[in-house]
């Protein structure tokens, strides 16, 4: 009798102990569950805040054997007188549509190892740089040096040698032996003999047509609806430079502070960038305008924008994030990005004369675009 009563206990016991247990499992899982809902919330507010973590659209379709990728090469973060993090910087460019950028903070380095552990999973290209440029005049942007490449007298170089900061020529020199090439960031201060050397070694070999951040400040000139440097077009196209729109982005971002650089690239990576930069495949959008040359330009429209008989009308879609106007003859055409419309012609091929896609400041584009 004894022997059975404490076997009853025992087991009841037990039962109870298993009882005690599976409450407490369950409690813990209602903890889990509370976590795991907490953190979903804190996230969605997150980015109903600081925009959704998807990429705005802004595919483009090939041209040829070409990719056209978005670029920005021209910004700043905490580690020179940004206001985000390198992280922030690089997650709020992939979601701004971005594929290509370079973290330029003045006279240093430091982001690049972070810029690439966060934007190369994402799929985006990170080139190192950083900016820098002649005492009280020129900044200029170096691209595609090493991680580790000494940086002297940033925005502090003297204009002839012997003197106690470092002279530019031979900074430059040290760019260009790295692998590196210079960019002419916001020209504020004109097109001075630093400039025409740099261009004459092969050192700078691009311009900003737009800098997002000076506004109507740094000798920008208002022009074609919006403050840019109007004049760095025909010096572009006189010395063969590659042409830029970059922000220059200190703080957050914004629409009108954020231009963007297309390039031609055929292979997504950090050769592909620099090669097409070297030869010129480059191009800048800003301000709802795309500004280059005539054949690079005329390419990008002719894949971008593709016209089909329907019906005794032409169907004309644009494939591109950029929103296009023009004329097609007396039909006014204003496609949307990723967008379609109908005009009355039932020709085979339609000529398209478009308002804000311009090669020079007094000349716009006209394109051929065969029916199909």
């Amino acid at each position: 009798m004894i022997r059975k009563f404490l076997q009853r206990d025992q087991t009841e016991g037990g039962n109870a102990e298993l009882g005690e247990q599976s409450h407490r499992g369950q409690d813990m899982k209602n903890s889990l569950n509370l976590v795991i809902i907490m953190s979903v919330m804190m996230m969605l507010a997150a980015m109903s805040c600081c925009g959704s973590a998807t990429p705005v659209r802004h595919d483009f379709p090939r041209v040829g054997p070409y990719e056209v990728i978005t670029g920005d090469f021209h910004m700043h973060t905490k580690h020179s007188d940004g206001k985000l993090s390198t992280r922030e910087r690089v997650e709020e460019s992939f979601r701004w549509g971005y594929d290509a950028v370079a973290v330029t903070d003045h006279g240093k380095l430091d982001g690049y190892r972070v810029a690439r552990y966060v934007g190369e999973p994402l799929g985006m290209i990170i080139i190192p740089g950083f900016e820098t440029g002649l005492s009280g005049k020129e900044h200029l942007v170096a691209l595609n040096v090493p991680a580790d490449h000494p940086i002297r007298d940033a925005h502090h170089w003297a204009e002839s040698a012997g003197q106690a900061k470092a002279f530019y020529q031979e900074e430059l020199k040290k760019i260009a032996d790295a692998g590196g090439l210079v960019i002419y960031a916001h020209p504020h201060v004109g097109y001075r003999e630093p400039v025409i050397w740099g261009i004459e070694q092969g050192i700078i070999q691009g311009i900003e047509y737009k800098n997002g951040v000076v506004g109507k400040g740094w000798n920008t000139t208002e022009s074609h609806g919006t403050w840019w440097y109007p004049e760095a077009v025909d010096f572009a196209l006189k010395h063969n430079l590659a042409i830029f729109g970059n922000s220059d982005v200190h703080a957050n971002r914004a629409p009108d502070t954020s231009p963007v650089t297309l390039l031609l690239v055929t292979e997504r990576t950090n050769k592909g960038v620099m090669d097409a930069i070297k030869a010129r495949r480059t191009a800048a959008w800003f301000n709802g305008m795309l500004w280059g040359r005539k054949d690079l330009l005329t390419n990008i429209l002719q894949s971008s924008v593709v016209a089909k008989s329907r019906a005794g009308k032409i169907e004309i879609e644009n494939l591109s994030p950029i929103g296009l106007t023009g004329a097609a003859g007396s039909e006014k055409i204003d496609l949307k990005p990723y967008a379609k419309i109908t005009i009355n012609n039932t020709a085979k091929s339609v000529s398209i004369a478009w308002d804000n896609v311009w090669l020079d400041l007094k000349t716009n584009l006209t394109t051929q675009h065969k029916v199909q």
